[in-house]
């Protein structure tokens, strides 16, 4: 554990999820287009430009835009008034918004305006909806607006894990989407508990799932905030979405070397001495969780109905005080971290890797080598090149700032810009978590801020702030009165706390290796949602009761209805390309 970790303080993000759906209507056409400005063969009319970054004569998109519920944009700003909204006019990209939705009905508008046949000129999806609409004509062919278009940054930034995310986002050999490039470890989960609440209970971190289940029980019956009430329990579950990132059952039976779900919504497959195995195929291992967890629900250190629980549900929970362990990726509980820190100032945090489930070594975290999101274009908009001047602005002004001015104008400060959010492609670095986190702990061990670079020397003044108001006692004052630095500080302090555990797992290798690495067969597609709800629905049942034995019947269930048939699938894609 790095040396930041002598003692876990709580923190908070102020950062509110901006989550761009990109929607847009078909159209882009700009009226003042002429024959100077189209591309050579193109006889739809699209006005079109040489330049990489945009346009002149101006183009219309018209987006939309899906925004996290605790969303505040920053001093004046709003979906249209921004520093990326002025770049884009700037460039002759003007942005025409078509609705501004919460981020949980995105999704259902993107899909419902898709099958309206007045859908998006640039949007975002998931790999398992790529091959669909490709080979159905829904989104634009990007193969020679990418040579064309593409500058050698954003190439740069495609090509980062060995080109693998450039390679998925073709279907037959042809491109129809530029990745949202990230590192596999920032989804790696870990656990968030209660430091408080261990201290007060005089217990240590759980490093086997014996001494989690030891400390759920305890947080549940144990009265671990010392308020005289029963008003707290153990571990927060998500039942009702399932395999999420905010504490997903999933995260559970990786404590087991399983892996029966993720939220990037593709069957989980895992290499085993050869072989393709879906990673709830293990029946040993799930079952021997499975009976963990129906023993902590009997026992109430589940939350009773922690089969209808969401992120909103967790989020609560956590924000409140109630529950004091969630698994999550390292920037997962931030918000609940915050109302609860903002609730009670001395409430502290840690974190650590998935606790052992069968003997030492045996936690082994699922880290999927996919993107998550896929930008594309619809087939129908006249200027698909447009998507890639957008995503080159962004690597532009994300990933090469020119100077401090210009990164902080477009990443942005927390306490006056709402940065990088407000891009229609955010493409952050995607290597820059762990890179960050490792230059930013040697710092603040040693003194030495010669060695970070602008972003890491950013985070660290706000690390420091908070560090000192610690030292000094006037945190607690600070986090009351709101103080947007210490706030900012305690955010990335947290972050900190994550990505050590996070660093722990890539150190010591404890990662279940992936078997299937490529957008799903037409096959997986059509499957994957009824397997899924199956695997779901049964592992939730279970804990409530049911017999632990019946995993066994869903297995035999899950795989003549196509269970089989995937995994075969993924198995000779694995014999090619192993």
């Amino acid at each position: 554990m790095n040396n930041l970790k002598l003692k876990a303080i709580a923190s908070i993000v102020l950062s509110a999820t901006l989550i761009a759906s990109l929607t847009a209507c078909s159209g882009g056409k700009n009226d003042d287009s002429s024959s100077a400005n189209q591309k050579p063969g193109n006889s739809s009319g699209a006005a079109v430009d040489e330049n990489p970054y945009g346009y002149s004569p101006a183009i219309d998109l018209n987006v939309g835009f899906g925004y996290a519920s605790d969303f505040k944009p920053a001093a004046q700003e709003t979906e249209t008034k921004n520093t990326w909204m002025d770049l884009y006019a700037e460039n002759g990209l003007n942005i025409k918004p078509m609705y501004s939705v919460d981020a949980s009905q995105a999704n259902t508008k993107l899909a419902t305006a898709i099958a309206s046949g007045s859908y998006p000129d640039v949007f975002a999806i998931k790999g398992s909806e790529l091959v669909k609409y490709a080979q159905t004509n829904v989104i634009a062919d990007l193969t020679d607006a990418y040579e064309k278009y593409a500058t050698p940054e954003l190439k740069e930034y495609v090509n980062t894990n060995n080109g693998s995310d450039l390679v998925a986002s073709q279907v037959d050999g042809k491109l129809y989407a530029i990745p949202k490039v990230g590192s596999g470890y920032d989804s790696a989960m870990v656990m968030f508990l209660r430091q408080d609440w261990l201290d007060n209970l005089g217990l240590k971190i759980p490093t086997t799932m014996d001494e989690l289940v030891e400390v759920a029980r305890a947080f549940t019956k144990n009265d671990p905030d010392q308020n005289g009430k029963a008003d707290t329990y153990g571990l927060a579950l998500n039942g009702k979405e399932g395999f999420a990132m905010m504490s997903g059952l999933q995260a559970f039976f990786e404590g087991y070397g399983a892996a029966p779900g993720h939220w990037n919504g593709m069957f989980t497959f895992i290499e085993k001495d050869g072989k393709v195995a879906w990673g709830g195929d293990f029946p040993a291992e799930m079952k021997k969780g499975l009976a963990v967890l129906q023993g902590m629900y009997a026992e109430g250190s589940l939350a009773k109905n922690f089969g209808t629980m969401d992120l909103t549900a967790i989020n609560k929970d956590l924000g409140s005080s109630t529950a004091g362990i969630i698994f999550a990726p390292y920037w997962g509980p931030m918000t609940s971290i915050k109302n609860a820190v903002l609730n009670d100032p001395k409430a502290l945090f840690t974190s650590a890797p998935i606790p052992d489930g069968n003997g030492s070594g045996s936690s082994k975290a699922y880290i999927p080598a996919l993107p998550e999101t896929y930008w594309v274009a619809s087939s129908k908009t006249q200027n698909p090149e447009a998507l890639i001047k957008l995503a080159n602005l962004s690597v532009q002004k994300l990933i090469y700032p020119k100077d401090d001015e210009e990164y902080y104008k477009y990443f942005g400060q927390i306490e006056k810009y709402s940065g990088w959010k407000y891009s229609l492609t955010p493409t952050t670095n995607p290597l820059g978590n762990l890179e960050n986190y490792y230059k930013k702990t040697e710092a603040l061990t040693s003194g030495d801020v010669s060695i970070l670079n602008i972003e890491q020397k950013t985070d660290y003044d706000k690390i420091k702030y908070y560090l000192d108001a610690v030292k000094d006692g006037s945190h607690e004052e600070k986090v009351k009165a709101q103080d947007p630095v210490l706030l900012s500080g305690l955010a990335y302090y947290e972050a900190q706390f994550g990505l050590a555990a996070v660093d722990e797992v890539k150190s010591s290798n404890a990662i279940n290796p992936l078997a299937y690495t490529y957008i799903p067969t037409e096959t997986m597609t059509s499957k994957y949602s009824t397997l899924n709800k199956m695997a779901l629905e049964t592992i939730v049942k279970i804990i409530y009761g049911d017999s632990v034995d019946s995993y066994d019947k869903f297995l035999t269930s899950w795989k003549a209805l196509g269970g089989d048939q995937v995994t075969k699938e993924a198995q000779e894609w694995y014999d090619k390309n192993k």
